[in-house]
């Protein structure tokens, strides 16, 4: 089994992909700066355990990672469950991505594996929206070469912004009607400002990349928060759970010791 890990800033997506290349199960458990080597290698081994796995059964590991504190820690983590070595999406690391950025090294691993993924699918040009604490748009052109990237603010990254500053505002949680725009409350106006502000401006993005990309652009949506606007958005697009982990099994494949 392949273990594959996503490290966003609040949550770490474990994904397991037999030798087919199937993914059989995901699971997430907490980001947390503070746990060790030894915490997190419990962690694995029981969320693993709940989806029926074993970490014995595991035979390489490859790692994607937005918070570089964490990096580290999960390496060790990995060894002290199966004892293999971990493939970090890095600089150096063989993704088949021809990158024309200023500067490539800097580009975030979460990016390079949605494109990679994406330029996987050979549906071009492509548009991959990311929807997580940050919601990055990252582009491909007809060729399949990264061309650049936008980051914005996450839903719930918004949402907290709104309550930290706005002392009379409520803590609320993310519910409402797909079909509801105005608020008859408080609490419903928050919800439909953060959800439809946040689906009218991935519309918006998706309308401005289609103009520099062109018309036959394919828009894919993923990440954690994608299933809250998917259905408020009016632009057409190919949602897909968990691409940053199926772009790491397709680097793990390239960069997998013989």
């Amino acid at each position: 089994m392949l273990l594959a890990i996503n490290a966003q800033n609040s949550a770490i997506a474990l994904g397991c992909f037999d030798e087919d290349g199937h993914l059989r199960a995901v699971a997430r458990i907490a980001a947390e700066a503070t746990h060790t080597a030894d915490q997190y290698a419990c962690q694995i081994d029981s969320v693993l355990h709940l989806r029926g796995y074993s970490s014995t059964e595991i035979y390489g590991a490859v790692l994607c990672s937005v918070v570089p504190s964490l990096n580290a820690v999960l390496h060790d983590a990995v060894k002290i469950l199966c004892g293999c070595e971990v493939v970090s999406v890095s600089s150096g690391v063989k993704t088949g991505l021809s990158i024309q950025t200023e500067n490539p090294r800097a580009l975030g691993s979460d990016l390079v594996c949605v494109a990679v993924e994406a330029a996987a699918q050979n549906r071009l040009p492509a548009l991959v929206v990311d929807m997580n604490t940050a919601t990055t748009f990252t582009a491909l052109d007809s060729r399949g070469v990264l061309v650049g990237s936008v980051i914005a603010p996450g839903v719930r990254t918004g949402l907290e912004a709104l309550r930290e500053k706005a002392a009379q505002l409520p803590s609320i949680s993310l519910t409402l009607p797909e079909n509801r725009l105005l608020g008859k409350n408080t609490v419903d106006a928050m919800a439909s400002g953060v959800l439809n502000g946040a689906a009218s401006m991935v519309d918006g993005m998706i309308g401005r990349c289609r103009e520099q990309l062109g018309d036959s652009l394919t828009v894919y949506l993923t990440g954690m928060d994608a299933p809250l606007i998917a259905g408020r958005m009016r632009e057409q697009v190919r949602c897909m759970d968990d691409m940053v982990l199926y772009g790491l099994h397709r680097i793990w494949l390239k960069n997998r010791k013989k």
